[in-house]
């Protein structure tokens, strides 16, 4: 059997890979503070996922390479979401899951952030393939009220219908 630690080699990125990309389009002109945007920031040691920590030198509030980003506060590592992310244009929440070995809630709990995070950037244009995790189809008009206001009739009624007993047969 495959253990996950193999798995997670071979299909997700270098965490200090994901964190240095994240810097680099968060800030491309340097650290700036999300609270104050002031850019006088000192490096303050690192977080449990390994995301650098500032502190404003004017707010003085504290802040990671995380902080106000789809990436904050979840249970997921930084490059297991890099990986949902990068596979939610290709594959269904269920496949990514099942590749990740975690709960299908925690999956898509995250691909649903992500895509509010989308949604309210205008820049981007969601179009492709669509995933649609339920769906109710309205099968006809069956049991709906006519023009009289009455409802349809479904089906034949007892004096429509022939007696299996009075059909013809061949002898």
């Amino acid at each position: 059997m495959v253990s996950r630690e193999s798995v997670n080699e071979v299909f997700l990125p270098d965490k200090e890979d994901c964190l240095e990309y994240l810097r680099e389009q968060r800030w491309p002109e340097g650290v700036t503070c999300p609270h104050c945007e002031s850019a006088d920031t000192i490096k303050k040691g690192t977080t449990r996922k390994g995301a650098q920590r500032y502190r404003c030198q004017d707010c003085e509030s504290i802040f990671n390479d995380l902080t106000a980003t789809v990436f904050a506060e979840h249970q997921l590592t930084i490059p297991e979401m890099f990986h949902i992310i990068r596979g939610m244009e290709e594959h269904t929440t269920n496949e990514i899951f099942q590749e990740l070995t975690r709960t299908y809630k925690t999956v898509l709990d995250f691909v649903h952030e992500v895509q509010d995070a989308l949604e309210e950037d205008s820049k981007f244009d969601l179009s492709g393939v669509c995933e649609a995790d339920e769906v109710y189809v309205v099968a006809g008009e069956k049991g709906l009220e006519d023009e009289e206001g009455s409802p349809r009739s479904r089906g034949l009624s007892k004096k429509d219908a022939e007696p299996s007993s009075q059909t013809n047969h061949p002898s």
